[in-house]
């Protein structure tokens, strides 16, 4: 995709996404709304597997269904901050300012936007 390893790692280390919720965010972030089958197909998923990874996604509060079957992104520094402040919370660890979640939610700004700019 468009992120090195370091920034991938954040997504499953520090924001707790497995590497499929990753992967969908990311499609999802760099193509702009998606129906759960062309995500399917963009990642070879199983169309019942992929819905439940949708569903995970939209749990944690990263992407919202836009219409029957049609998901979006929030804008990443709402998504990948919320994402981060809510961990916190149900860890109980204080919530401070992270530098890496910060940086993330920059850079993926341009795809989102790119993406939404066709």
């Amino acid at each position: 995709m468009f992120l090195n390893a370091n920034y991938y790692n954040i997504f499953i280390k520090d924001l707790q996404l497995s590497d499929l919720e990753t992967k969908i965010f990311l499609l999802i972030i760099s193509k702009g709304m998606l129906e759960t089958d062309q995500i399917s197909i963009e990642l070879n998923l199983d169309l019942s597997h992929c819905r439940e990874v949708v569903e995970s996604l939209i749990n944690k509060n990263m992407i919202i269904e836009f219409s029957k079957n049609l998901f979006e992104a929030f804008h990443p520094r709402f998504a990948i901050i919320n994402r981060y402040k809510r961990l916190c919370l149900e860890k109980e660890m204080p919530w401070r300012k992270n530098t890496m979640i910060d940086n993330l939610a920059i850079i993926l700004e341009q795809p989102f936007e790119a993406a939404r700019t066709k």
